[in-house]
């Protein structure tokens, strides 16, 4: 009964806190992922690991963890006949490291870890993680300080795992993966807190086709909720006989998802200049319309030849969204319909987000009538590139923020883009134009200076763009 009141509580509170999996991630010391890592062994596996994947072939499972991970087939290698009987015929790369904590698996994830070639993707990816940080709070010889340990929230170290799962699907939208609740361990305080990620994780709503959460913690229990000592070497790694329970018990989802039709993310090409791009991961829509699209329901794929901000120079300083786009700092229409069929070389998408005449205003070149006509022009050739590669594209139009100073022009723009959109839109390639500007609003939603977006004025754009391709896309099956 204990139990039982403990678990419901904890769904009760976890749900204030995050309903679904792929709600944004708090940030925490097990959330925040260092800019380096110092620790040579840690650096080490991590190379070893971008080594492996660099050179997949036919590579159909990975496994990515910590030492439980890790020791299937390495370091004393305690599961590796289990590993080679069961796993070969999948060509499997172990992707753990021991003591490894989340902050620096989100590191790895980010920087390299699942950078598979082009068509390598792995089909499914077994996440094993968490239990290091109760106990890692320091390493490189003490250079490196964690703020993680034994007070270590159990919540934090839920969106930790989170937060790598997510990485996975963004990083590799054609791999399924399976989440796995941390493993029983023999102190009772710990496995207490343990039990207390895993109900967080259990509560929040997935698609069971694209994420499985796996809780084998019955195997490894006796009846009276004590580890089974002779499936673990120490109360926390596992012993042959451990290793035996942990494929017996992941093998049949690991066959369901190998056996189950490739997921087919809709690709998306969101095209545009500076606001496309955007100055930060905070400032930009693309952030904000990606989790909105997944929370709908959506499996997609943001794809463009870029993934950075500000002119493509900076890193994204969030691992929360797919950060691939044919946004273009400071460059105009015209530019951008010349060079969309060099850019769409690589990447054809499903639907295309057209968000093009900021930079041409800004200019002031010409007069309004001509300026705007331009433009149009140019989106048109744009639309005209995506067909020519997908005569099934479908495109939304994205009505122009206000501009101060300029605001009669951006009116005019948007009148003449909205009849563009009426125009060129047919029952093979349907285009509609998202109307953003209803609910912006220009104090609050812009930035100081300048004619891009505050956060609020990005969560705007996002929502106006979430609804516009949902529209073009149909009712979602998920």
């Amino acid at each position: 009964m204990r139990r039982a009141l403990l678990v419901s509580t904890l769904l009760v509170s976890t749900l204030q806190a995050a309903d679904t999996f792929w709600d944004e991630i708090p940030l925490s010391p097990s959330t925040t992922l260092p800019s380096v890592v110092l620790d040579d062994y840690w650096n080490s596996e991590f190379q070893r690991v971008n080594r492996e994947v660099a050179a997949a072939h036919n590579t159909r499972l990975v496994f990515f963890g910590d030492s439980i991970t890790w020791s299937w087939s390495l370091g004393p290698a305690t599961g590796r006949e289990i590993w080679e009987n069961q796993f070969k015929d999948y060509h499997p790369i172990n992707m753990g490291n021991s003591g490894d904590i989340t902050p620096v698996m989100l590191h790895r994830v980010t920087r390299g870890n699942l950078d598979f070639p082009d068509g390598r993707h792995p089909k499914v990816a077994v996440i094993l993680c968490g239990i290091n940080n109760f106990g890692v709070t320091q390493s490189a010889g003490g250079r490196e300080k964690w703020g993680l340990g034994a007070d270590c929230p159990p919540e934090d170290i839920a969106d930790g795992q989170r937060a790598i799962a997510q990485v996975f699907r963004r990083k590799l939208p054609h791999t399924r993966v399976i989440m796995m609740a941390v493993l029983p361990v023999a102190d009772p305080a710990k496995w207490e807190k343990c039990q207390r990620v895993n109900a967080i994780n259990a509560s929040l709503a997935r698609d069971g086709n694209e994420v499985a959460f796996l809780n084998l913690q019955g195997s490894f229990l006796k009846p009276d909720g004590t580890i089974d000592e002779a499936l673990f070497t120490d109360g926390t790694h596992l012993t042959k006989e451990g290793y035996q329970s942990w494929e017996k018990g992941i093998s049949p989802v690991i066959e369901k998802f190998m056996k189950a039709a490739p997921l087919a993310p809709v690709k998306i090409m969101l095209i545009g200049g500076s606001a496309t791009e955007g100055r930060d991961s905070g400032t930009s829509y693309r952030r904000y319309l990606d989790g909105m699209m997944r929370r709908s329901g959506r499996v997609i794929d943001f794809v463009g030849s870029r993934h950075n901000h500000n002119n493509d120079t900076s890193e994204p300083d969030s691992y929360q969204f797919d950060p691939d786009h044919e946004g273009h700092w400071g460059r105009g229409s015209a530019w951008i319909a010349d060079n969309m069929p060099h850019l769409l070389e690589r990447n054809v998408p499903d639907v295309a987000v057209i968000h093009v005449g900021a930079e041409d205003i800004l200019a002031r070149k010409t007069e309004a009538e001509p300026l705007t006509d331009g433009i149009v022009a140019s989106i048109g050739r744009v639309i005209t590139a995506l067909r020519s590669k997908n005569p099934h594209v479908k495109i939304v139009l994205v009505e122009n923020l206000p501009i101060r100073g300029s605001e009669e022009t951006c009116d005019l723009l948007n009148q003449k883009s909205s009849r563009l959109a009426r125009a060129s839109a047919s029952a093979l390639s349907p285009v509609v134009f998202a109307e953003v500007r209803q609910r912006f609003e220009p104090h609050h939603a812009l930035g100081t200076g300048d004619a891009l977006a505050s956060v609020e004025g990005a969560k705007t754009i996002a929502g106006a763009l979430s609804k516009a391709i949902s529209a073009v896309l149909g009712p979602s099956s998920n």
